[in-house]
């Protein structure tokens, strides 16, 4: 336990969630050569659900977080309501919400789900280029919420590195925030397996 607890956080985060980050993108399948408009759609649809109500956990009020990070740059919900409404959905249409979602009670409960939100951020603009040469859907016309932050993406997620790490060497609770980062992927996974309803 003492050797587990010397590795720097992010180092621990990224072997230890490897599996669950794996079994995400499996099911996803969003870089697929048969990729469609309308599958594309009911990922973010997904998406919607499951970041809605995290993100009234996580950052309204600023959070357990905010002594570390401003959290409030980081909402993704207004970007894939915009995404949606670009690609034909209705405004007043009631999607689906997660209702099992990970505990985020504690600051480094946060901080493990918030690393799961940020490096899809990252990871993003990957997905964000092929769903443009596939499906000819950019920023404006429905790919917002890959987009991400744009041109900061790398400054946002190097904000995100400075503040886990300054968050861990005040911490005893690494093995909480890796235990929250994996729910939050096993929790995503889960929840995109489902069938969202039209």
């Amino acid at each position: 336990m003492g050797t587990t607890l010397q590795t720097p956080l992010l180092s621990r985060l990224r072997s230890e969630t490897r599996t669950e980050h794996d079994a995400v993108e499996r099911t996803l399948l969003l870089m697929e050569d048969d990729l469609t408009l309308e599958r594309y759609r009911r990922r973010l649809q997904q998406f919607y659900g499951f970041y809605q109500p995290v993100e009234k956990w996580l950052l309204d009020d600023g959070g357990f977080i905010a002594p570390w990070l401003a959290v409030e740059p980081r909402r993704k919900t207004p970007l894939l309501q915009a995404d949606l409404i670009a690609l034909g959905q209705q405004t007043d249409t009631r999607l689906p919400l997660c209702t099992q979602l990970p505990s985020l009670g504690s600051a480094a409960e946060c901080f493990g789900c918030l690393y799961v939100l940020e490096g899809a951020t990252l990871g993003g603009v990957i997905i964000n280029r092929y769903v443009e040469q596939k499906l000819g859907v950019a920023q404006d016309s429905g790919a917002k919420f890959f987009c991400g932050y744009g041109g900061q993406t790398g400054a946002m997620w190097q904000q995100f590195r400075t503040a886990i790490s300054d968050f861990s060497l005040t911490s005893s609770e690494q093995d909480v925030v890796v235990a929250s980062a994996r729910a939050t992927f096993d929790t995503l996974q889960q929840w995109c397996e489902k069938e969202v309803s039209r």
